[in-house]
């Protein structure tokens, strides 16, 4: 199952990837919106800046393309919030494909 999230409140976009062979893993790819070209959809996933999966115990892997970025103070405290938000999304959808299968 893949699906793709806004967060509005932090300024970004979420694609979500959940294997159905591997159920306890949630993979993502976020985006921040200024990141996102001009009028683009920001549905290439392949360009996104923060990546990773959420696996069993909640065990958070994140990866940052390219290694290399301006962070200012404001940016640090929305990859927080994004911390949060994709942990609740790995509890809500590990959950709810669980009790489907």
């Amino acid at each position: 199952m893949e699906y793709f999230k806004e967060y509005s409140g932090i300024d970004f976009k979420v694609y979500f990837s959940l294997n159905r062979f591997d159920p306890g893993r949630l993979s993502f790819a976020a985006q921040p919106y200024e990141r996102i070209e001009d009028g683009g959809t920001g549905e290439d996933t392949k360009d996104y800046l923060v990546y990773g999966m959420v696996d069993k115990g909640e065990t958070l892997q994140v990866g940052f393309k390219g290694f290399s970025m301006n962070m200012a103070e404001s940016f640090h405290n929305r990859l927080g919030l994004l911390y949060e938000a994709i942990l609740k999304e790995y509890r809500t959808a590990v959950m709810k494909y669980q009790e489907g299968c």
